[in-house]
């Protein structure tokens, strides 16, 4: 007799993760996914109510994943250094994860805790960003303006507007240059 494959959240988000790479979040299914992973379709119920809540935790593992990428771009550097490696970085981790990333921007359509953890991801953004000591209001602006750069030039970029790679890059590192330049002197900086 075989032994039964043991099932962890982690395997099921990881597997779940590449069928929605592979083939679009919307055209899996359920059963697909214990194929993929070698296990009878009810053996996920265990873990799973649906598609639904697949879809939420689908979610929460994109943002963290996605932290994760933008965290190891972080550290070690600081201020506009650090930033144009978290533009770098989450740029790459949209294109190479186009469906993963589709799932983070309906991040507001989840639950609280999905939700929190996106503003979580945030936090590291605000921690770089301490030693231009921005008002709450500054803060909030500055941050969304980086955001929308990034998020609006690889969208264009995903969509197939923007044909070459060697000059992709340099006018994403240029519109990065841009945003950047709206940051104060950082304290301590030579002038």
């Amino acid at each position: 007799m075989g032994r039964r494959k043991r099932l962890e959240k982690e395997m099921i988000l990881e597997a779940s993760a590449q069928l929605a790479e592979e083939r679009g979040m919307e055209h899996f299914t359920l059963s697909e996914l214990a194929q993929k992973l070698g296990v009878k379709p009810p053996s996920l119920y265990n873990h799973l109510n649906g598609m639904d809540q697949l879809s939420e935790e689908l979610a929460y593992y994109a943002i963290n994943q996605l932290e994760a990428v933008v965290q190891k771009a972080a550290v070690g550097r600081s201020g506009k250094a650090a930033l144009y490696e978290i533009a770098d970085a989450y740029r790459l981790f949209a294109l190479q994860n186009p469906q993963l990333y589709s799932v983070i921007l309906k991040l507001p359509q989840y639950e609280p805790p999905v939700i929190e953890e996106g503003r979580n991801m945030m936090q590291v953004l605000y921690r770089v960003l301490e030693p231009y000591h921005l008002n709450q209001d500054e803060l909030r602006t500055f941050a969304r303006a980086y955001r929308s750069a990034m998020h609006g030039f690889v969208s264009l970029e995903q969509a197939g507007f923007f044909l070459s790679e060697p000059e992709r890059k340099t006018s994403y590192e240029r519109l990065i240059g841009m945003i950047l330049q709206f940051l104060p002197q950082e304290e301590g900086a030579e002038k």
